[in-house]
C-alpha cells in the first residue's frame, strides 16, 4: 500500500515530514474488540428457569413409576374404592423417589425402607391428628430429622421431604386407629408395588456395555505388551482407551459398588498403559545396547507374563468367569521382578544397569496394577459379585451402619450447614404446625408442607 507523506511547519521554522491518514492508520494499534452486552438480570433468570437438563432423564424409570402409580388409581375407581387407591398411589409414590439404577439388592433394600417409612408416617400423622400437641411435636421430630438426612445423601433428603409432606397431609385429617392402620397398610402395599415393579423391570446385565468396552481395553493391552514399540506410530490402546472413558462417563455420578468398581478398572488400565509404554521404551533402548545381556532376556519374559495377564483380564470381563491361573502368572511375574533386581544389583555402573534399574522400578509398579486389575475384574464376575454379597452380610449389622451413624454424629453440632438446616426446618414447620391449628383455616395444612417444599436443599 501506498503510503503518503507531505511536509509540515514544525516550530522554529522547520519543515517536516508528516504521514498521512493512511499512514496513521496503519501505524495505529488496532482497536479493541467491543465489549459484550451485558445478559441482564432478567434474561439471566429466565435462561436459568427454562434450562433443560436432558443428561437427567430416565425414561425406563419414569415409565416403571408411572405404572406404579397408576395402576392403583386404576383399581381403586374400578372397584369403587377410591380413597384407598388414592392411598396406596402415595404410598407407591413417596417409594418412587427411592428407585435408582444401582444394582437390585442394593435398591431393593432402600425400597422396602423407604416402604416402611411411608407406611410408618401415614400411622403417625393420622393417629396425631386429633391432638393439636402430639401433632406438633411428632412433625417437629420429624421435621428434624428430615433435614439431618441431607447428609446422608440426595435420595435420602428427598425421601425425609416426602414422607413429612405425607406425615402433615394425613395429620390434616385424623382417623380413628382403625382407619389409620388400614391407610398405613394401604400405602406399605403401594412401596410394595411399586419395589416389585422396579425389581421386576430390572435389566439383567446393567454395565455390558461398560464391561465389552473395558474387555476390549485391556485386550488391546495385552497385545501392546507383546509386541514390540514403533517410534513412527501413536502408543498402542489409544483408540480402546478413549473408546472406555466415553463408556463409562454415564458412571461419574453412580455411587453403586459395581460403578465403583468398572471406575477403578478404567484408572488401573490407564496406569498400566503408562507402566508398559515405559518399559517398551526401556526394552527397545537396552537392545540397542546390548542384545545379549541377561536382563534384556528377564524383561522381554516378564513383558509376556504380563501380556498373559491383561489377556486373562480382558477373557474375564467378557465371560463373566474369574480369570484361572491368576495367581501363577502374577507370582511368575514378580519372580522375574525379584531376578532384574539381583541381576542390578550384581552389574557395575553403566548405562545398561541405569536402564535396567529404571525398568525394576516401572515392573515394581505394575506388579501391583496387574494384581489390583485382576482382584477388581474378579469382584466384577457374578460369580465375585455373589461372594462379595455372603462376605459382607456375615458382618454384624452395627457395622453395617457404622458409615451411616457415623455421618449423622459428625454433624450433630452447629458448625454443621446440615444441623442448621434440621433445625431452621424443624422451627419453621412447628410454626406453620401451630398456626394451622390454631386458626383452624380449610386446608390449613398447606402452610407447614409449602414450608417444607420450600426449604427443601437442591
Amino acid at each position: 500500500m501506498k503510503v503518503g507523506v507531505r511536509l509540515c511547519p514544525a516550530p522554529f521554522g522547520f519543515w517536516m515530514p508528516s504521514h498521512s491518514k493512511d499512514a496513521f492508520a496503519l501505524l495505529a494499534p488496532p482497536a479493541s474488540p467491543a465489549p459484550l452486552p451485558h445478559e441482564g438480570t432478567a434474561r439471566a433468570f429466565w435462561r436459568v428457569l427454562t434450562r433443560f437438563d436432558s443428561s437427567k432423564l430416565s425414561p425406563y424409570l419414569a415409565l416403571r413409576n408411572s405404572v406404579g402409580l397408576v395402576l392403583p388409581l386404576a383399581a381403586g375407581f374400578a372397584l369403587n374404592m377410591p380413597r384407598g387407591g388414592v392411598v396406596v398411589a402415595s404410598g407407591a409414590l413417596n417409594v418412587a423417589y427411592s428407585d435408582g439404577s444401582d444394582p437390585y439388592a442394593q435398591r431393593a433394600k432402600r425400597m422396602l425402607s423407604s416402604s416402611v417409612l411411608c407406611s410408618l408416617a401415614v400411622l403417625l400423622g393420622a393417629l396425631s391428628g386429633s391432638h393439636n400437641a402430639a401433632a406438633v411435636i411428632v412433625a417437629t421430630l420429624w421435621a428434624f430429622a428430615a433435614g439431618m438426612l441431607v447428609a446422608v445423601g440426595t435420595t435420602a433428603a428427598d425421601l425425609g421431604v416426602i414422607s413429612l409432606v405425607t406425615l402433615l397431609i394425613y395429620a390434616a385429617q385424623p382417623l380413628t386407629t382403625r382407619q389409620a392402620l388400614i391407610s398405613s397398610a394401604l400405602a406399605l402395599g403401594g412401596g410394595l408395588l411399586q419395589t416389585a415393579l422396579s425389581v421386576a423391570l430390572w435389566p439383567v446385565r446393567r454395565y455390558e456395555p461398560e464391561r465389552r468396552a473395558l474387555a476390549r481395553l485391556f485386550l488391546e493391552l495385552a497385545q501392546a505388551a507383546e509386541q514390540p514399540l514403533s517410534a513412527t506410530s501413536a502408543p498402542r490402546a489409544t483408540a480402546p482407551s478413549t473408546q472406555a472413558q466415553e463408556a463409562l462417563s454415564g458412571l461419574d455420578r453412580e455411587t453403586s459398588i459395581e460403578a465403583a468398581r468398572y471406575r477403578a478398572l478404567l484408572s488401573q488400565a490407564e496406569r498400566i498403559r503408562l507402566s508398559l509404554l515405559m518399559l517398551s521404551r526401556l526394552h527397545v533402548r537396552m537392545q540397542r545396547e546390548s542384545p545379549m545381556h541377561g536382563s534384556v532376556q528377564i524383561l522381554s519374559d516378564y513383558l509376556k507374563k504380563a501380556a498373559q495377564a491383561l489377556q486373562a483380564t480382558g477373557d474375564s470381563l467378557i465371560s463373566g468367569i474369574p480369570a484361572e491361573a491368576s495367581d501363577e502368572i502374577l507370582s511368575t511375574s514378580e519372580a522375574l521382578t525379584l531376578q532384574l533386581r539381583q541381576e542390578t544389583n550384581s552389574s557395575r555402573p553403566s548405562f545398561l544397569a541405569a536402564a535396567a534399574k529404571d525398568a525394576r522400578f516401572q515392573m515394581d509398579a505394575l506388579n501391583g496394577q496387574l494384581r489390583a486389575a485382576l482382584d477388581l475384574t474378579a469382584h466384577a464376575t457374578p460369580t465375585g459379585q455373589a461372594e462379595f454379597a455372603k462376605r459382607e452380610a456375615q458382618q454384624p449389622w452395627w457395622l453395617r451402619f457404622s458409615g451411616l451413624m457415623a455421618t449423622l454424629r459428625a454433624n450433630l453440632n452447629l458448625q454443621s450447614a446440615v444441623f442448621r438446616h434440621a433445625i431452621r426446618l424443624a422451627a419453621l414447620v412447628a410454626l406453620g404446625n401451630g398456626l394451622e391449628r390454631g386458626f383452624y383455616w380449610h386446608r390449613s395444612y398447606w402452610l407447614p408442607m409449602t414450608i417444607v417444599l420450600v426449604l427443601k436443599p437442591e
